[in-house]
């Protein structure tokens, strides 16, 4: 088990709090310090940055906090976290309006077939969010089992097909926690299952993950995923929030036909 200690800012007065937790991994520590403070919710949507020095930024993109981990062998003390100068990045343009259009296409889905859906939402997601590869896992309702049914990409025949469980890799985390997550380096995020990288041979850099989660019966038909976005080298909280919206219209038209189908049977 490896030592960590965790900056954690508070709510009120500015105040940080330093937590030491012992863990596999400097997400385990992270989530038990969140825990033993009450702040469990703070892990739902999370934009995780491994620096060069080890150190690991997680930005709960609901609140705005930021959270820094560090093992104790590469560190003393924690600081508090300085706000870096940041790197210009292109800035979304007629983000209003984009939205507007991505509204007006979602509407396009309605008439669709349940089997064409998946490839539908993955495609609006690459067209509002360009990234190099982009797939969507169902969830089989009646198992843990979660299969890749839309993908995207230089290797996307490879990946449709494949099935991972619940829980298992980032897209399983996504699924199994109901939260939206992005990562910049995820070959330093313990989460990451390089199994499926390494046997179709394919560079994964940057993740971007949604749950396709209906609000009306809790259930979560897949999760959709992007790898690798076009001209940086991560995941932003505006490409979330454009993935976040594709996902939850994706999961009323699965809960709207899932009902449909539902009382079908009972006729």
């Amino acid at each position: 088990m490896t030592k960590f200690e965790v900056l954690v800012p508070l709510a009120e007065g500015g105040k940080e709090v330093v937590v030491r937790e012992e863990g596999p991994n400097w997400f385990c520590a992270l989530e038990s310090a969140l825990s033993g403070l009450g702040m469990a919710d703070s892990m739902k949507n999370v934009i995780c940055d491994v620096k060069e020095d080890g150190a690991i930024h997680v930005t709960d993109t609901a609140s705005g906090r930021k959270f820094l981990v560090r093992e104790l062998d590469l560190t003393k003390n924690i600081q508090k976290i300085k706000e870096e100068p940041k790197k210009e990045e292109p800035k979304v343009t007629r983000k209003d309006e984009m939205l507007a259009d991505l509204f007006t296409d979602v509407m396009d889905a309605w008439d669709l077939p349940e089997k064409d859906i998946p490839g539908f939402f993955l495609d609006l997601a690459l067209k509002y969010i360009p990234s190099e590869s982009g797939s969507f896992a169902k969830s089989d309702l009646s198992s843990t089992d979660m299969e890749f049914v839309a993908c995207r990409g230089p290797k996307g025949d490879d990946v449709c097909g494949i099935k991972i469980k619940v829980g298992q890799g980032l897209v399983g985390f996504s699924a199994k926690h109901s939260c939206y997550i992005a990562v910049g380096d995820v070959h330093k995020d313990p989460r990451f299952f390089k199994e499926i990288s390494e046997k179709i041979g394919y560079e994964t850099t940057s993740i971007a993950c949604a749950p396709v989660r209906s609000m009306e019966s809790s259930i979560t038909f897949g999760v959709l995923e992007l790898i690798n976005k076009k001209n940086s080298y991560r995941y932003n909280e505006d490409d979330l929030e454009f993935l976040r919206f594709i996902a939850e219209k994706m999961a009323e038209l699965f809960h709207s036909k899932w009902t449909e189908s539902n009382n079908n049977l009972e006729d």
